[in-house]
């Protein structure tokens, strides 16, 4: 008895999702021929829903919705009310298949391409990061939308950080972060970031770039401390001090920190400049931003 009802239940069941498949087409169709591709995706139901309807063939059915929500993708531009539909879709997408990860990078790269979106985009990359923890490649892409569309190189730091840690991540995330600390004026965290991937890393050429990275970190790091203490100096006694001793003679600094690349630090009281005698630019972001574009 038990082996005839197997293929019954398997028929029924597959009879069953194909009805699922079918009514949840109907609403991506049904207007294909008298509204934009983008409007159909208003016809979705929430994510849990869709969860529920699927009957155990989530993956399927989000496979089915993605390749409805790529063509959108395919357009030019997106207007602020169809941004919302594209970020609604994929939310849906990714509520029925959380580890779709490929659905998290394109939907949040299209909300920042397609229309300026850059929260809602954040808002994808984090529910992708909370669901697939060693991905790379999602941290890394909430680091970009961080510095270059927000502006926040702290947060931006703080994401590129994550993903750096991470199985198969490039090294070179590694000094990205470090410089993102850096231009976010917190070098002893590019500092920490640096130290502990170097003593992770085997590969000795790479060990070697990031041990110039480090140093180059420490170096800003110590030209900060200086400038703060200076800055005080000046506020206490109305002018600026001659040498970099007078911070310590003073109490504003218990020793005056160490070049780590075997040079020292040269300072200028005119103008109360501080830098390295073996670093000839200081460590920067340089690449410019959306808003910088015009």
């Amino acid at each position: 008895m038990s082996t005839m009802r197997r293929p019954m239940t398997l028929l029924a069941t597959g009879t069953v999702l194909a009805a699922s498949l079918v009514a949840l087409q109907i609403p991506l169709t049904h207007w294909v021929d008298s509204k934009p591709k983008l409007h159909q995706l208003t016809y979705l139901p929430s994510g849990d829903y869709l969860r529920m309807a699927s009957l155990g063939y989530r993956e399927m059915v989000a496979d089915v919705l993605w390749l409805q929500a790529i063509q959108v993708m395919g357009e030019r531009k997106l207007s602020a009310e169809e941004g919302h539909w594209l970020y609604d879709a994929v939310d849906r997408i990714t509520t029925l298949d959380p580890k779709f990860v490929r659905a998290y990078e394109a939907g949040s790269h299209a909300l920042c391409i397609l229309v300026v979106m850059p929260e809602e985009s954040n808002r994808l990359l984090e529910k992708g990061i909370q669901h697939n923890p060693l991905e790379w490649k999602l941290p890394f892409l909430l680091g970009i939308n961080y510095y270059f569309e927000l502006a926040d190189d702290e947060k931006a730091a703080e994401a590129m950080a994550k993903a750096a840690r991470l199985p198969g991540a490039p090294d070179g995330i590694a000094r990205l972060a470090a410089k993102l600390f850096v231009s976010a004026k917190s070098p002893q965290q590019a500092v920490e970031l640096l130290a502990k991937v170097y003593e992770e890393t085997s590969d000795e050429n790479v060990r070697k770039a990031l041990e110039v990275r480090l140093k180059e970190s420490l170096v800003e790091r110590d030209i900060q401390i200086l400038e703060q203490v200076i800055s005080r100096y000046q506020a206490m006694y109305s002018r600026r001090p001659e040498r970099l001793e007078n911070v310590v003679e003073q109490g504003l600094l218990q020793e005056l920190p160490k070049e780590p690349f075997g040079g020292h630090y040269l300072y200028e009281p005119e103008t109360g400049a501080v830098r390295s005698s073996e670093v000839t630019e200081r460590m920067r972001i340089t690449a410019r931003r959306r808003g910088q574009y015009q």
